[in-house]
Formats: C-alpha cells, structure tokens, sequence
C-alpha cells in the first residue's frame, strides 16, 4: 500500500522537473536601445528558448499597454532562432520588458528594451511602406500656412525654422508655399495645410490621405496629402526654449505633428520629441528643445532615403528629390537644377535672414541697394557654383540685387527678414 502513494508522488516530481526544464530564460538583449519598424535587428540570449520557432514567439508592448498579440507577433521577421539566441527584425513597440512565449509558456526579460523611435509600416514583414513622393512637380510636398499664422510674424517665423529643422537634418523636399491659404482643413482639397482648428479636442492632429497604384502585380501606396490640425484653445508660446507659465509651445508641438506626417508614431521613452504628450508634465521637463531627436532623425532619414529611391513608375509617381539648401524653406532653389543649362541667375532664399546665396559663375559681378537707392556693402564668398552673400549687418526691409556677367544682366527683388 505504501509503494502505491509513493509512485504517483514521484511521478508528479518528475513531470514538474520537465515542465521547470521548459521554461526559457533571458539573459541579455542587444542592443538595448533601439528603433523600431526600419529593420534594426535586435538579439535576443539565454536559453530554452528550443532548437525551431515552431509555434513559439517574441513580444513587445505596445501603445495600448498590451503585448502584440500571438498572432501578429509569429508573422514578425525572425532571421535565426536556436535554443540559445534568437534573433529578429525590431517591430513598432513601445518600451518595456520582452516577453518571450515558448510552448504557450511566458517568460520575460530582466532588463527593459528602450525603443527611442517608431516608424510606421504597413506591412511587418517583409517592411512595406506607404511612400512619400513627388507631388508638386519640385521634388516633394507643398505645404501652406494658414493665413491666421501667416499673418502673425511670431507664428510664420516658428513654422518657417521647424521646417528648416526637418528639412536640414533629415533632407527631407517640404517646402512653404510663398503666399497664405484660406482653404478649410478638409483631405480631399488635395492642400497641405498648417491650421488652427477650433473643435480640436487635442493640442495638434495630424490627418494623412493615402493613395495607391497597381502595376502589373506591384501595388505602389503613397501619402497624398496632409494637414496639420492645431488647436485654438491653447494660449500658444511661438517662441523658443522654455515655455512660458500658463502657454503651450507651437514649435514643439509642430515638430510633433510633422513627425507623424514624415512616418513617425509615438513612443513612451522621455525626451523624445514623439511621446504621446507634447504639453504638462513629465513633457514639460524637456519641451524647451527645439530640435528633434538623434534616433528621430536617423528613422525618418531611413524613410526619407526610401522615398528617394523607389523604382515603382505608375500613375506618375516618382521619387522624392533632394533638396539644393536646406535652409531655403521657400523652395526658391528648387528650380536650379532645371535652370543650370539656361543663362538664368537665381537668388534664394526669400525672404532671407540675411545670408543669401545667388547661381552664378565667379565672373559675375553683384551690386545691392537698398530701397532708397543707395549702395550698401556686404561681403561675399563663391562656392560650388553660387555665391554666398553675407548681409547680417544690414536692417530689415526690401533690397535690390543686379547681376551682370558679360551682356547677361538680371536684377532681383529681395527681403531681409531677421
């Protein structure tokens, strides 16, 4: 009778010695700061983590505070998985601990997974993206000032700079139009719009149109057109640095906004300009920055290059083009390259904060006056084909510039604007 109750005891030691056997363990992750949704492969060590997938998998929190469900998270790219490493293609996630599932049993890590930017993808694997493109015949997107910020020099000047931001670090083709708009914000008007909006319950949106185009088996997807939605209700700061008490800051949340139309989605890590709030606390504490974020840059210059290098030709599409100055937020230098083989000079930018740059040969001689018609001084250096004109020390208001290069001669009307 005694030999009867022990058996079944023993039996049960064993199998829970089995199951303990089963149960993987995470020993380190590399890197541990990382961005997802570019192809970043992230490593994963330790052990029992089984010799094939099989049904098991890989998760990370997300957005909703939820790990990525079984399903979506078997189809995730795994480039190896042995008993002792995995190794995969780092998804859109938020930052936390990885939670590895192996034979429906979880385990996670010890350490936390820092993911310090996000780009959106439609499809995981392999990564497809919607595309940006050329839409304005310049290279890449128009986009318009409303003309309540138009009309308020502090509002045009904060969104000019956040464009040179995102223009000179990432390279991306946005350009200003040169005049206001009116429109109402609506996708379907086919304009990129910068507006207040007065029912917005949210510091700033971003709505984003898509399009798409099949050829041959290739289904190419686009974003078409954007607006950027910002709300009336705020007491808004269009300055720089610290926000002043009782004010919400344009810039920051611009920069926010036009992240999101340049791919980006939002992350939990703090400091980086896409956590989910741009206004109050704990944002407060770093929202006196006025550049974006390395890993931001480096992902939306990853989709940025994407957009440039695209060989689908459907319906028109093309690539994005590469910008001539980054700081000519105007756009006025779009035209260069198409201009190179003709005898046509041209200035950019303009409106300029006093450093101007004109296409000419280091023959051409210059000559600038003032709106009262006398000569002013300035100083200038020649460099790859244009000539970089120094009038920082001159006061604001309309010049004038004469160019002469043999029997070619060409004035320009200019504004300086500090």
């Amino acid at each position: 009778m005694g030999l009867f109750k022990i058996r079944p005891l023993l039996f049960w030691i064993l199998l829970l010695c089995i199951h303990l056997n089963t149960i993987a363990s995470i020993t380190t992750i590399s890197p541990k700061n990382i961005i997802g949704g570019v192809g970043q492969l992230l490593t994963i060590t330790g052990n029992g983590f089984g010799s094939t997938q099989g049904n098991s998998y890989v998760s990370f929190i997300q957005e909703s505070g939820s790990y990525l469900d079984a399903t979506v998270s078997k189809t995730l790219k795994y480039n190896s998985w042995i008993d002792s490493k995995i190794e995969l293609e780092m998804p859109v996630a938020f930052s936390g601990r990885i939670k590895v599932n192996i034979g429906g049993v979880d385990s996670y890590s010890i350490d936390t997974l820092k993911v310090k930017a996000n780009l959106g993808y439609r499809n995981v694997n392999p990564l497809d993206y919607n595309f940006l493109n050329n839409t304005n015949n310049k290279g890449g997107y128009t986009w318009y000032m409303h003309r309540s910020y138009w009309n308020i020099p502090a509002a045009k000047l904060a969104i000019e700079d956040v464009f040179k931001e995102f223009r000179c670090k990432t390279g991306i083709n946005y350009i200003l139009a040169n005049a206001p708009s009116d429109s109402n914000l609506k996708l379907g008007d086919n304009i990129n719009l910068i507006a207040p909006d007065s029912v917005l319950g949210v510091v700033g949106f971003t709505d984003m149109a898509w399009g798409s185009c099949i050829l041959g088996g290739t289904t190419f997807y686009r974003w078409s057109t954007m607006d950027v939605r910002m709300s009336t209700k705020q007491n808004w700061y269009f300055g720089t640095g610290t926000t002043p008490a009782g004010k919400s800051k344009f810039r920051y949340v611009l920069m926010h906004e036009l992240g999101h139309s340049l791919g980006l989605g939002h992350v939990n890590e703090v400091g980086q300009t896409m956590y989910p709030s741009v206004t109050f606390l704990p944002s407060d504490t770093w929202n006196s920055r006025d550049t974006i974020t390395n890993e931001e840059r480096t992902a939306i210059s990853y989709f940025v290059n994407l957009s440039k290098n695209f060989t689908f030709r459907g319906c028109g599409f093309t690539p994005l083009s590469s910008i001539f100055d980054c700081n000519d937020v105007f756009g006025v230098s779009s035209g260069i390259n198409a201009n190179k083989n003709k005898n046509t000079m041209v200035l950019f930018p303009n409106p300029s904060n006093g450093l101007l740059y004109v296409t000419v040969s280091n023959e051409t001689t210059i000559e600038i006056i003032n709106a009262f018609g006398k000569q002013i001084d300035f100083s200038s250096t020649f460099n790859d084909s244009k000539l970089e004109l120094n009038l920082l020390d001159n006061p604001s208001g309309i010049y004038y510039l004469k160019c002469k290069n043999g029997r070619n001669m060409e004035s320009f009307k200019f504004v300086l604007k500090h």
